[in-house]
Formats: structure tokens, sequence, C-alpha cells
């Protein structure tokens, strides 16, 4: 029998926030360097090793427009200070370094004990001096270790065996700044190679190169703020009202035209931003020459009407009625795409690649279409990786080998598959959304976002009143449409967290003022005010501060029977990728002098809950695993389960689901004995799977406490 078809779209999009200080030009934070030599590069690189194989990767413009700021030399604030004596740098300057070089991807850490060493040091050091300890910081030759190691760490693992790094990692620790300067001489070259890679894939036909408008703004916001009401009714819309749709069409004409100054050719798609979308977006696009575009599934289920919302509608490209010259939209699988974006990151990498390619060929044998089914996955091509063993390399190596190998899974790009579906099927209409839960709460409605927007209005409408416009004043508008991109948002709220938020909202009222200052216009004193007000608030403790007696009856027994220990907030654990809510909203946990504790509390319903078990993966000081199998409600047994090895009933521990989960471990019982560092990393299994981790980004850490913790702990 013929095999099932399926033609599969991968679409890898390449973003960073534009970093640099439109005062100076200097980039304020160091990622799009970085991602350059650990990401951009060797995912080009790697595709080009399987020739059969095609792809789309997107790229934002004013991303473009950074690469060739630092290739060329440019300003880059963290860099400056790497390539400085450690000697030099005041009190100040060192600890920016501290912390920003402790920002290793963990698959680094794990690989080289001196790098984990020093992160370790530096955390117990900055710890000790939240409680007053004169402990100095890292020494000068401990900090330059630390430097060149976090170089390393943010290269690609395939690019470690280059003569700088080979050089430095054989010397191990007491590194020179002769090794610190050949491994930043290392990082731009391999940051020149990136723009050339993408041509050469472009060229050859391997790659289609697609953009994203100018600065990444979401363009249904952008033609008029009050979009936002249409996906949520109940949204609260900026106090000045906000339409700009020539901005709209300058962010789309001018990144089509600075694509194909680099590139070579104007490109054919559009990822728009965050995939938002609306009928007036697409006509707009459509007008300035966009041959395909793509959003999420959920906006066209929420298209649909609700006889016809089967997933199965979202294996076709669609054409929107009354849209003008026709454009291809296509929607996203989110499934396959947060598979890779979240999960996988977890499991063996050919398992995962097994799998991927197993749940393509199950939606192959489901399609009932005269046409094979056509996948889009889409995601964030450059965050994703650090969750994963070897930065992605060895899962993308499976994936794309058993994807040359099967010949029933066509890769594809999209501009030949919207070719080929020219008398597609048609929307009578379309939502108005984003990939992200439909609509466009991530960017306006909260108190924060619409201040935001009411100074976007306000400056704008200054250069409007001013007689100026994009053609005689150009540095001036140049500020206000970086302004007008969506990461300044996405840092504002309570949505996703960053310790950079107050920096992102300054780089974004800078925009504004350098737009009035080149403009002639006296500055706004709103402007100098910032927008994140400083509250009294709880904050949730990451450490316990006293020993816990709670009673294991999956119960809040009492308000105070948690309050001495860790807790977790997880609603509050988004970065720069975002991710569906899991099943967990709260991890607290603690101990006493004989017990480790830790309690759950649960966003999803019970019944969902049957389906899952919960691994408590011990890191530190030796590996143990900790299995309670199936989170319904009553009491759950605890075994320890050896990978690989027979399941054994962990004496003494207890565990029970109700409201929460509360599960109580004699330390004996895990062989931990005072004072041994513990990690550990609590997951969901499904089938035997990870789903989620959490915390979803760190470790939770402790100290296994002595009969006297409580006499040291002090709080204020």
């Amino acid at each position: 029998m013929e095999p099932h078809r399926l033609d599969l779209l991968f679409l890898w999009h390449h973003h960073q926030p534009d970093y640099r200080e439109p005062a100076t030009g200097r980039a304020r934070l160091p990622w799009v360097r970085l991602h350059a030599s650990k990401d951009y590069l060797d995912m080009a690189e790697r595709l080009e090793r399987f020739p059969g194989l095609r792809a789309t990767f997107n790229f934002v413009p004013s991303l473009l427009d950074q690469l060739e700021h630092a290739r060329q030399g440019g300003g880059d604030a963290l860099f400056e200070l790497l390539a400085r004596p450690v000697p030099s740098l005041t009190p100040s300057e060192r600890a920016e370094v501290l912390r920003r070089c402790s920002a290793c991807p963990p698959h680094a850490q794990q690989r080289w004990p001196r790098l984990q060493e020093l992160i370790r040091k530096a955390a117990r050091t900055a710890a000790s001096g939240r409680r007053g300890s004169s402990r100095p910081p890292l020494g000068d030759r401990e900090l330059l270790d630390l430097e060149v190691y976090f170089l390393l760490a943010w290269c690609d693992p395939l690019y470690l065996g280059e003569p700088e790094a080979a050089a430095a990692l054989a010397r191990g620790r007491d590194l020179g700044e002769a090794q610190r300067a050949a491994v930043l001489e290392l990082h731009g070259r391999l940051l020149s190679r990136v723009v050339p890679a993408y041509r050469r894939l472009s060229e050859r036909g391997q790659a289609e190169l697609s953009c994203t408008p100018y600065y990444h703004p979401i363009l249904p916001l952008l033609l008029d703020v009050r979009a936002g009401r249409r996906a949520r009714p109940e949204s609260v819309v900026p106090h000045e009202p906000f339409a700009a749709p020539e901005d709209a069409r300058r962010q789309i004409e001018r990144a089509r035209r600075r694509h194909a100054e680099v590139f070579g050719r104007a490109p054919r798609g559009l990822w728009p931003s965050e995939g938002g979308v609306s009928p007036e977006v697409v006509a707009l696009a459509a007008s300035c020459g966009v041959e395909w575009m793509a959003s999420d599934e959920g906006v066209l289920l929420a298209s649909l009407p609700p006889e016809r919302r089967r997933r199965e509608a979202i294996y076709r490209p669609y054409r929107l009625a009354g849209a003008g010259r026709d454009v291809a939209l296509f929607f996203r699988d989110r499934e396959l795409s947060d598979l890779i974006g979240f999960v996988y990151q977890r499991w063996e990498p050919a398992a995962a690649a097994d799998d991927f390619v197993a749940r393509l060929r199950r939606i192959a044998a489901a399609h009932r279409g005269e046409r094979p089914p056509v996948a889009s996955v889409i995601l964030d091509g450059e965050n994703c990786w650090e969750g994963y063993a070897d930065d992605g390399g060895p899962f993308l190596e499976a994936l794309y080998q058993r994807l040359s190998d099967a010949a029933d899974i066509r890769t594809r790009t999209f501009a030949e598959v919207a070719g080929e579906w020219a008398a597609g099927p048609v929307l009578d209409r379309l939502h108005t959304g984003s990939w992200i839960d439909g609509d466009f709460h991530i960017w306006v409605g909260h108190p924060e976002k619409n201040r935001a927007w009411d100074l976007i209005a306000r400056t704008r409408r200054a250069l409007v009143g001013a007689g100026t416009t994009p053609e005689s004043h150009p540095d001036a508008w140049e500020s206000l449409f970086a302004a007008e991109g969506s990461d300044w948002f996405w840092w504002l709220g309570e949505d996703h967290f960053t310790p950079d938020k107050e920096l992102f909202e300054r780089l974004f009222r800078a925009h504004l003022e350098a737009a009035l200052a080149r403009t002639g216009l006296p500055a706004a004193p709103e402007l100098r005010v910032p927008i994140v007000q400083p509250a009294v608030r709880s904050v949730a403790r990451s450490s316990p501060i006293g020993f816990l007696r709670p009673s294991i009856d999956g119960l809040i027994t009492h308000y105070y029977e948690w309050e001495l220990g860790g807790h977790y907030h997880l609603l509050e654990a988004g970065g720069a990728m975002h991710r569906s809510a899991g099943s967990v909203k709260d991890l607290y946990y603690g101990f006493d002098a004989e017990h480790f504790y830790l309690r759950l509390d649960f966003r999803d319903a019970e019944q969902e809950r049957a389906q899952l078990d919960l691994l408590l993966e011990f890191l530190a000081p030796r590996a143990l695993r900790v299995l309670v199998r199936g989170l319904e409600r009553g009491p759950r047994a605890v075994v320890q389960a050896p990978e690989g090895g027979t399941e054994q009933p962990l004496a003494g521990a207890e565990c029970q689901v109700g409201a929460i989960l509360e599960l109580g471990v004699p330390f004996a019982a895990l062989g931990l004995v005072a004072g041994e560092a513990v990690e550990l990393l609590a997951l969901t299994l499904k089938g035997g799977q990870p789903v989620e981790s959490f915390p979803s980004h760190e470790l939770v850490r402790f100290t296994v406490p002595s009969a006297d913790f409580e006499e040291t702990m002090w709080s204020a």
C-alpha cells in the first residue's frame, strides 16, 4: 500500500529586541552577539549537513541591523567589560560581570565542573553579602576564568573544536587574558559567518528566508490599538486613542527592502510579529507584495464556524475572502511546535526524534483530503535550545536524519506550498489575535502596557503636530518606530519576568525622548517618569527560613503550615519564550531536621492529573529518582525509581493528594546527611515521558539542615 504522505514546513524565527541606546548606539545587553555564536550560525550549518531537507528561517530586520552593528565592532556594554583587565574593573563593574557571566546554559555547567564551581561560589558570595558577610567576591583569576568559560558556554558545541576554544579548554583553569582575547576573537568570527551562511542556503534553494515588520510591532494594534478588544471585549484600552496605519505600512515595506539588501532578494513571506493578524493586516500585507503569512492554530479555529472547528482543519493553507491580492495563510501546529520548544529537551534525543516523526505519520494517516496534509511547525529558533543537552545539537541531528530517511515526509518551504495551493480553501472571516491565547493581552490591557501606548500616542502626535515626517526627520521617526516594537510591552505587566525589566523600560522611554530631541521638540516631563512604579508587595522567598511541620493530608491545614518554606510561584516564571500555563501553579518546599517536604498547588482539573506521575530527580549530591505514581486524589505510593532499574518503596515516605499534593520523605531514606548541598528538579510525566518541569529554568537548591538550623536563621 502507498504510504500516507505529509508536507512538513519548519519556520525558525530569529529575533532579539533592539538593545542599542538611541543616543550612543551602544548595545546595553549582549544577547545578539551571544545568540549569534550559540544559535544563529549552527542552525544554518546543521541544516546544510542535510541537503535533502528544506526549512524557512525568519529574520527581524532590526536583528539584522544589530548583527551588522556587532560585525563592524559597534559598542556593547558587556563585551567592553570583558575586554578589560580584571583588576581595572570597579566594584560595580565586577558585580555586573559576575551577574552576567553566571547566566550560562545548564548544559555548559554540566559539561565543565570548573564553570559550575565558579557559578556556585559566586552565588554563595552573593547570598553571604545579603546577610552582611564580608567575604570577598571571586578573586581576579577566578573572575577571569568565569569570563572565559562564559564565552565558551555561549558558543555552540559545534564550534568548541575551533583553535581558540580548544586551547582554552585544554588549559582548563588559571586562564589568562590571552585566552580571553582569543575566545572574544572567536565570537567575532562566528558572528561574521551568520548572514553569509543563510544567504548561501537561500541561493541554493535549501532555505526560504522570510521577514517580520521592521521593529517587530504588533500590527493589529499598530493599525488601531482598540483591536485588542475584538478577542477580549473586557480588555481596558489605553486612555489615548492610537491608530497609525501609515506606520504599519512603513514597518512592512522597510522590512522587505532591508531584507533584500542583506540577502539579495525580497522575501516572499511574512511572519507577523507574534503571529498577530487581523483582516486589515492581511489586506495591508497583500498590498505590500507579501505572498504568504502565518499565525497560530487558535486563530484559525476561532475564525471557523463551530461545526468546522476540528484540528484537521489546520493542515492546509487558506485564503481570506475580500483581502485583495491573494495571500496564503498558514497556521502553526501548536502541539508539534511546543514539543520542540518545551518538552523534548527532557527526552533522549533519538526517542524525541522518533516521537516527532510518529506524530507526523499519525496526522498523515488520519487525513482525508486529496492533497497531502501540510503541518506547519513554527517556533523560536534561539532561546528554546538552552534547556537541551549540547544546545539541542543531538536532537536536531537525530530529527533531521530521520526526516531525510522518511520517504513519506517532505520538508518544504512556505512559498513552495503557497504556490501549489493557489486555489486553496477560503476563509469567510479571520479572527483578530496572536499565537498566545488568540488575543493581545500580553501587549495591551495592563496599566503598565497601556501607559506605554499612551506615551507612544502622545509622542507621535507631537511629531505630527510639529509638521515632521519620516522623510523630513528620519532619525526622529526611526526612534518612534523602534518604540513601537512589541518587546517593551512583553516585559511590562506581570506576564513575564526578567531582572532587566527596568532596563527595557528605560530603553523604551529613551527611544521616545530621542524622537522628540531629534525633532527639536522639548522633552516631555512624563517621559522621565518610570512606567514601572515601585510598590509595596510581599516577595515570595526562594529558600526556607525555618523548620516545617506540615500534616501530610493533601489539605492546607492552616495558613502558616508552609509559611517558613521556600516558594516558587510558577505563574511568574515566564521569560523570553512564552508557554501556556502548566498543571502546577505553586511549588513549596522545606524540611525539619529529619524530613524533606514538598507541596504542589495545581492549576488543572483533577481528572487531567490522573494521567500524570510526579518525578523528583535529585541531581546532587548524587543521582536519585523518586516517583509518585498517579496524581489522583488519595494517598499515593512513593518509590525509588532508578533509571532502567527496579522500583523500590521508599521507607517512611508519605504522599497525599487532595486540594494540593503534600509529600514527606526522611532524609535517611534519600541517603542525605546534614551539610550536603542538594539540587533537584520536579517533573510531571505522562506515559513515562516528561511533560513539564518546575521550576522551569532553575533547580530547587538547599542544604540538608543540622539540628540547630532554626537557631542560625533570622529574617527581618
